[in-house]
């Protein structure tokens, strides 16, 4: 008989902390956790209410929601204060909003999961621009630092000719294209809605080192053949139903010498790797009510973030891939990219 791992948690704190969890997120959304960080603390509920804007016995309620949670404290004389660096307050009440957008998108993923369901759904407008807001600037100039330049310094100069598959609303593009202006970028995405966003965006920034087209990653034009040095793609292949193409087209577009990039939730493929773990619990709900749906309105079985970094490497590799090491975490690590080139 094959044994079990035992890794059970108190589902009764679990529930606990996810009501708790909720209440944060509204206080974050609407604006009581701005005013919080903004007022004189310790204060009163009432001084709390007057500066959000709020009704006294409502704020009332979510200071007692807070303070049973331990997020919140309160002094003897009943005044509350909120020990948190106001940046973590920002980045955890985003985070933490998730899941009221999450929350909208059950009645969908309630007829996805039917036997006679259908196989999927479409991106979420609201987890986009959730997406959108998360990945912020700063976010992103550290992604860059962390994970994107020891990549382009696998080859020298500064002028490269850039693939983006997957833009987004082109965030990340753009600050890619402040960090290398003599470079050319070329950012796709197969949803017109975020490429209108992007084009937006761009008029606004002044930036004229990139093209933003709505392509779909697995339909890279002939004329693309051999024409760039790198290709990134940024959460994109565990939405994707379309791996294969998008892995083909890559191995035509890229340069003999040219390397791409895969980056994806550090996440194993195996659940009995994924115990405990704090990347693979964040990530993981975001694809059940998102990725997999989207990943599963192809011809095949779904893919989302499950799909893990071992499977996603072994279909690299099966396309004629290398992959390479960057740095020093060995390739068979689980991490957040995968750099390969031609064979």
């Amino acid at each position: 008989m094959a044994s079990s791992t035992t890794n059970a948690r108190d589902l009764e704190q679990i529930v606990r902390d996810g009501l708790s969890t909720l209440v944060f997120a509204f206080g974050f959304k609407t604006g009581i956790v701005d005013a919080f960080t903004e007022i004189q603390q310790p204060c009163t509920a009432k001084e709390l209410s007057e500066k959000a804007g709020k009704k006294l016995r409502y704020t009332q309620e979510w200071l007692g929601c807070m303070v049973a949670a331990g997020i919140v404290t309160i002094t003897d004389d009943e005044k509350y204060s909120l020990p948190h660096d106001k940046t973590q307050l920002k980045i955890w009440g985003h985070n933490a909003a998730a899941i009221t957008i999450l929350s909208e998108m059950i009645p969908k993923l309630e007829e996805a999961t039917k036997l006679d369901g259908p196989k999927g759904y479409g991106y979420y407008e609201p987890v986009l621009h959730w997406i959108d807001v998360y990945r912020s600037s700063e976010a992103l100039q550290d992604w860059n630092q962390r994970l994107l330049l020891p990549v382009m310094n696998l080859k020298q100069g500064n002028a490269f000719a850039i693939l983006d598959i997957g833009c987004g609303f082109g965030k990340h593009s753009r600050e890619v294209a402040k960090l290398y202006p003599c470079s050319k970028i070329t950012a796709i995405d197969m949803d017109q809605f975020s490429i209108d966003n992007a084009k937006k965006e761009l008029t606004k920034s002044g930036l004229k080192n990139i093209e933003y087209i709505c392509l779909k990653g697995g339909q890279l034009p002939d004329e693309w053949a051999n024409k760039f040095d790198f290709v990134i793609i940024n959460d994109v292949l565990h939405d994707s139903y379309e791996v294969d193409e998008i892995l083909e087209g890559i191995k035509r577009v890229l340069k003999p010498d040219g390397f791409a990039a895969a980056y994806d939730p550090a996440v194993s493929s195996y659940h009995k790797k994924v115990i405990n773990d704090a990347t693979a619990q964040y990530f993981l709900p975001f694809s059940l009510f998102q990725c997999l749906p989207v990943s599963s309105m192809g011809p095949n079985e779904g893919l989302g973030i499950g799909w893990g970094y071992e499977r996603r490497k072994q279909k690299i590799k099966e396309h004629g891939f290398r992959v390479v090491q960057v740095g020093d975490k060995d390739i068979d690590a689980i991490q957040e990219g995968i750099v390969f080139q031609k064979m």
